[in-house]
């Protein structure tokens, strides 16, 4: 088929700028999928890393926790007879709701809760990782059935030598019940992120998922996962109709592996609209550059030519993206774009013929009156401005506005030409990221507060631990050297000196790992029924046994409430020791039923709380500066402990001035009536 010679000249001068523009295009469309490509990876790199710094996490949990068990062992399981009792309160102070103290060979000393059909069982027959541990060795175990409870747990086994031989302290926590699947909700702020800790088995030991079974396997809860972690440590796979991304890392210290998995199309939402921005900022492009190309061309041509570009160029008006007005010198519309009447929310007739000025904001009203004005007077050939504009139904667009006043051959202002651009997307994300660098230096006062706490921490630890080992072991080497000639009397002196140095030392050893259990959440409460008196009672004898000091208790026969029972005689404890050593005598310890509750009063008769204290009484190292505080020795630890303990433990601790001197701390229990079953507690 022959191509009319006529046809053949009117394209020869747009073939070589139509050559240049599809380059163009195809290098901007290159250039946009790389960079697109390259900031999904980007995303998935930072959501790698964030598994990583999760696992690291958990490999630092792992060691703490057999720190803290190492620590609590050798403190209070060395002695030949452990009590049922001193066990007792030593796993509820580490928050393990099962956990067992064995001998050399592996059979059961003490137990948790207590079954005394397992004392003298042999458990390590029964356990891998309790095998190891009496080898010497620390151990984790993967997901294993309690002896106790049997439920889904996992352990942790710390040995240690004792003058009765080695022992293994095992402590264990439940799958279902698991403190770590509140962290991994907050630690991945993702919708529909799931987080596991699975064991080499395949059995989930921690998860952010509820259970629907009983012993909950990765293959049985997500098996496209499980298959994807077979073939590599992360990577993408389909389920559920969508893409997933995932991510996995083992935990040191641990037969554990962390994994965690998200909704592509969660993990990539902040770069969507970006995306679809991009793909429709180049088609504008590609548009205007065709548009261009064939301007140019035609305009080598004859005036047909140029009458035929006029109309390719109204053409690309109407079809921009980006809102075009042509007004009169008075800013009355004369011609607008589809894009533009998007951005004002009007038809086309409901514009034309009207100042601008009626659908622009009203705190915006006039801002362009006196730029035009400076154009009209051949001061400037145009001018940018931001402005709002209102919608019908009331909704505000901001909009970035470029004009230029288009003349006429005597250089006389006849139109401004004005290019609108919807910024309102965009103002809001900056509006974000300001909010979001305010969020930033928050988090950072609050790192440092972080630090703050920890070297006050790290000056109690060089102080306050120190002074009385120094004197264990400054007495300890006086009477190895002069045992001889020292008088019994002074030896004895020497000892019970020493004594309590051990106690106050072990005292602030206690409350740094309670508050350690603080800060990394693990400090768990277990209310249970008991009888306050006797637990108030209880609490007197012992703090009478290391301190001496005579209290008396008034209480009734019995009174019950609802509590953790080693966290309760931590509590009294504090407050026993708090009043003997800033009161003075007497000193007495009531209980009361008051309504639904039941108060546990701790009174003296000392020179009370300086009032301008009050205020900081349980704030964490907070100590008064002035009274009888200056005179004694501590940590400032002790009343902010015993509010945590009150808080875990759904009680409540004030404090108020006694009568007419002294201090009163007011302990409140919830009450539990006598009838009442122990299903409804």
């Amino acid at each position: 088929m022959r191509v009319p010679r006529s046809l053949r000249l009117s394209w020869r001068p747009v073939v070589v700028p139509l050559l240049v523009w599809l380059v163009l295009v195809a290098v901007g469309t290159g250039v946009l999928l790389w960079q697109q490509r390259h900031s999904r990876q980007a995303v998935a790199e930072r959501f790698d890393g964030g598994v990583s710094v999760l696992g690291t996490f958990m490999t630092s949990v792992v060691g703490q926790q057999i720190l803290s068990e190492r620590v609590q062992a050798e403190t209070a399981l060395t002695d030949p007879v452990v009590s049922a009792r001193e066990f007792t309160r030593l796993v509820g102070g580490l928050g393990y709701p099962a956990a067992a103290l064995l001998d050399s060979r592996g059979r059961v000393i003490q137990n948790y809760p207590a079954e005394p059909s397992l004392v003298g069982q042999d458990l390590s027959a029964r356990y891998d990782y309790l095998r190891t541990a009496l080898q010497g060795q620390t151990a984790v175990s993967q997901v294993v059935r309690s002896a106790t409870r049997g439920v889904p747990m996992v352990g942790f086994a710390v040995p240690f030598e004792t003058t009765s031989g080695r022992r293994v302290f095992a402590g264990a926590i439940p799958v279902r019940a698991s403190p770590l699947a509140v962290y991994f909700t907050t630690a991945l702020s993702l919708t529909g992120a799931r987080v596991q800790i699975v064991d080499t088995a395949g059995s989930i030991a921690a998860a952010t998922d509820t259970f629907d079974i009983a012993d909950p396997t990765l293959a049985a809860q997500n098996g496209p996962l499980a298959t994807a972690l077979d073939q590599g440590p992360n990577g993408r796979y389909r389920a559920g109709g969508k893409w997933w991304r995932y991510s996995s890392g083992a935990i040191d210290g641990a037969p554990w592996r962390l994994s965690a998995t998200v909704p592509e199309d969660v993990l990539f939402a902040s770069l969507i609209d970006n995306e679809i921005a991009g793909r429709a900022a180049l088609g504008g492009a590609a548009l205007v550059g065709l548009a261009v190309v064939l301007a140019a061309g035609r305009a080598r041509t004859s005036r047909r030519d140029l009458l035929f570009s006029e109309r390719r160029f109204r053409k690309v008006f109407d079809g921009s993206r980006s809102g075009m007005l042509l007004t009169d010198i008075q800013n009355r519309c004369l011609r607008i774009n589809p894009a533009a009447c998007q951005i004002f929310g009007r038809t086309e007739q409901q514009v034309l013929g009207r100042p601008i000025e009626d659908f622009t904001h009203p705190e915006d009203a006039g801002r362009t009156a006196e730029p035009m004005q400076d154009c009209l007077d051949g001061r400037s050939d145009g001018f940018d401005l931001e402005k709002r504009y209102v919608r019908p139904d009331g909704q505000v667009i901001e909009a970035s506005i470029t004009t230029a006043v288009l003349r006429d051959e005597d250089d006389r202002p006849q139109y401004f030409a004005t290019q609108i651009v919807d910024t309102t997307e965009r103002s809001a994300l900056e509006r974000e990221r300001e909010h979001n660098r305010a969020e930033l230096a928050r988090r950072s006062a609050e790192l440092q507060d972080a630090n703050t706490h920890l070297a006050d921490v790290m000056a109690m630890l060089g102080h306050d631990v120190r002074q009385p080992l120094a004197k264990i072991v400054g007495l300890g080497g006086l009477l190895q050297e002069e045992w001889a000639g020292i008088p019994g009397h002074t030896r004895l002196n020497y000892v019970q000196r020493m004594t309590a140095g051990g106690h106050r030392a072990n005292d602030l050893v206690t409350d740094i790992l309670m508050l350690a259990q603080f800060d990394a959440g693990a400090m768990l409460a277990h209310p249970v029924r008991i009888d306050l008196s006797e637990a108030a009672r209880e609490a007197v004898a012992a703090h009478h046994i290391s301190a001496g000091t005579p209290i008396s208790v008034i209480a009734p026969d019995e009174t019950t409430g609802l509590a953790d029972a080693a966290q309760l005689q931590l509590i009294l404890g504090n407050l026993l020791t708090n009043a003997t050593k800033y009161g003075r005598p007497p000193i007495e310890v009531t209980v009361l039923n008051a309504g639904e509750q039941v108060a546990v009063r701790v009174a003296d008769h000392g020179e009370g709380v300086p009032a301008d204290f009050v205020p900081h009484l349980f704030d964490r190292f907070a100590r008064a500066g002035s009274g009888v505080a200056t005179t004694q020795a501590g940590t400032g630890l002790g009343l902010y402990l015993v509010r945590q303990l009150a808080q875990a433990g759904g009680l409540d601790v004030t404090y108020e001035p006694n009568q007419p001197s002294g201090a009163v701390f007011v302990l409140t229990v919830p009450r539990v009536h006598t009838a009442d079953p122990v299903g409804a507690i």
